[in-house]
């Protein structure tokens, strides 16, 4: 309310005031909200296979720090990625999914993505390339 305040009275102009403060507000929620992710993992030894737990919002805000968790240097056989309680909102957020995916795929390991939301999944679809044939190399181009 303050940055549209200073912007209205030098300018004399409501809307820039009101455009500046709803920038301002957006910025504000993107960074808060993108603090609400947490990952954890379990492992089960015996079958070389791990279990990622993705609790929050993925979004360009928090990508990076969603790709961050990871241990590509762990050889495993099988990787599962629970997304039930995970929400994709962005290209960005698709695209350090596939990043994922096709990361563990040219290490060896089965991927498997498990409960995305109806949500999640139309964007997936629409902008994921990890299931398609010549991923590694549409990511690449990107």
């Amino acid at each position: 309310m303050v940055a549209a305040v200073v912007v209205v009275v030098p300018t004399n102009n409501l809307a820039y005031g009101v455009l500046v403060g709803a920038l301002l507000a957006s910025l504000f929620f993107a960074n808060k909200v993108g603090h609400y992710l947490d990952i954890k993992s379990t492992l089960e030894e015996m079958k070389s296979h791990r279990t990622y737990h993705v609790v929050g919002q993925v979004f360009f805000n928090s990508a990076d720090k969603f790709t961050e968790v990871f241990d590509f240097k762990e050889a495993l056989n099988n990787v599962t990625i629970d997304l039930t309680q995970a929400h994709f909102w962005d290209i960005t957020a698709v695209a350090a999914l596939d990043k994922l995916v096709i990361k563990f795929r040219r290490k060896g390991a089965e991927v498997e993505l498990l409960g995305l939301n109806e949500a999640s999944v139309t964007i997936v679809d629409r902008f994921g390339v990890h299931d398609e044939p010549g991923a590694i190399n549409k990511l690449i181009s990107r």
